[in-house]
């Protein structure tokens, strides 16, 4: 079992050198701790603390300001140029890095998953550019980077000054990240990267990426690389004609004789696999969070309209089949809001004891549950408001339909359903019982 003290910080690298006063000081020594003990996880409180609280409302002030603007730029069908200013202007854009690299805050896990929770209300877009450039990007360089490669690359990314995305799936590779086919040759002073990735977030206005690649002619031994769009040989392109997600950046990256020096290796020589399972956890709890945002905000609508839309003679909220609709969004909520909750906490806790195996299953395992079911309930909260709309809800201009196209892609990317619950039923049945062994 586990005994929960839910704080604000957790920040390993905090230097004091940062404090303003002492108000600042109390603040950071504030951490989130999650240790073994007698007392049942019923008893968990996810009540927020005075210190998110400053946080989340620094948040909704962002999405309210950004809502607008955000609206304007879906039905153009264009990535969201304000999104990145504004997000800057709040600290968002390295709200879980250390307070040692540019403006990263230090926020622990949870306090992150309750920002991206209340992001994923103005849509999946805004919420996945977080994911590539913060979730997949700037935490995987945090976790395995060296010294001299975190103050190189997180300054300029918390900052907004660069963009960060993570390099991982290929045309031919996506569930199985053991198929790349990108390649690398080491040269003496530098390696050389050959091959494409696909579907990558932020992948065409990205500056910095994470990209992951076999040993040339070799299918064990995958490494990790810091990847500069400045290197000889990088080039990128925007996908378009996606089923939703329009002001969401989604490209393809090339590797042609790519040219990237030996200091940019991240993590150790042929252990790029570990990297990219690490990221993946991170990805995954970030797809969960925002999924609870997008429920949130179907139900929102959805009651909204309930009251005024007048069928029969009564609001449509009167008629039974139409409050089922919202009785089992509302539930769906919150059943997804303890998976998500106690997923963060874990993985905070797992971050914090990396040498602690059972510890970091158990988050994984927590994550893929997480993940799964919030990323189903989003859907079928999206495709029952869509229903409350009736003929409105067919309609662009309203909200619903929008969350409906754009969680589709949350049962795909960062794990698909099918590998989330494949993961979760091998925890049950033993490795023994693995399909892909």
């Amino acid at each position: 079992m586990v005994r929960v003290n839910r704080r604000f910080y957790s920040d390993p690298f905090f230097d004091k050198t940062h404090i303003k006063d002492e108000g600042d000081e109390r603040l950071f020594r504030l951490k989130t701790v999650v240790d073994s003990g007698s007392e049942d996880l019923s008893k968990m409180n996810f009540d927020v603390s005075d210190e998110q609280k400053l946080v989340l409302d620094e948040v909704d002030r962002a999405c309210r300001e950004l809502r607008p603007l955000e609206d304007q730029a879906y039905l153009a069908g264009k990535f969201n140029d304000h999104l990145v200013p504004i997000f800057k202007k709040a600290q968002l854009l390295g709200l879980p890095i250390s307070r040692r690299y540019g403006e990263g805050q230090g926020a622990d896990i949870l306090t992150y998953a309750l920002a991206l929770e209340r992001i994923g209300r103005e849509g999946t877009g805004v919420r996945t550019f977080l994911s590539g450039h913060v979730s997949l990007g700037q935490l995987t360089v945090q976790k395995w980077g060296n010294e001299d490669q975190k103050q190189r690359y997180l300054p300029q990314a918390t900052r907004g000054e660069k963009i960060m995305c993570f390099g991982l799936t290929e045309p031919t590779a996506g569930s199985d990240p053991t198929s790349l086919r990108t390649s690398f040759e080491d040269k003496g002073t530098h390696y050389l990267l050959n091959g494409s990735k696909a579907w990558i977030s932020n992948g065409s206005i990205s500056d910095t990426s994470v990209i992951f690649a076999y040993p040339k002619g070799k299918h064990d031994g995958m490494c990790a690389f810091i990847v500069e769009k400045a290197f000889e040989g990088y080039s990128s392109q925007q996908q378009k004609h996606k089923l939703g997600m329009p002001t969401s950046d989604t490209g393809s990256i090339f590797l042609d004789n790519c040219r990237v020096p030996k200091e940019n290796l991240l993590g150790p020589l042929g252990k790029g696999l570990g990297v990219a399972y690490s990221g993946l956890m991170s990805g995954r709890l970030s797809v969960a969070a925002g999924c609870l945002g997008v429920i949130d905000d179907c139900i929102t609508e959805a009651v909204n309209y309930s009251k005024q839309r007048v069928q029969h003679g009564k609001p449509i909220g009167k008629h039974q089949l139409v409050q089922r609709h919202i009785g089992i969004m509302s539930t769906n909520l919150e059943a997804a809001k303890n998976l998500v909750y106690k997923a963060a906490l874990l993985k905070q806790h797992s971050d914090e004891e990396p040498e602690n195996k059972e510890l970091r299953e158990h988050a994984d395992i927590t994550i893929a549950q997480a993940k799964y079911f919030a990323s189903n309930a989003s859907f079928d909260a999206a495709d029952r408001t869509v229903q409350i709309f009736g003929s409105s809800g067919y309609s662009f201009e309203t909200r619903a339909p929008r969350h409906l196209v754009d969680t589709r892609v949350c049962r795909i990317y960062e794990g698909t359903d099918e590998i989330m619950v494949q993961k979760i039923a091998v925890n049950r049945l033993g490795q023994d019982f693995e399909a892909y062994r």
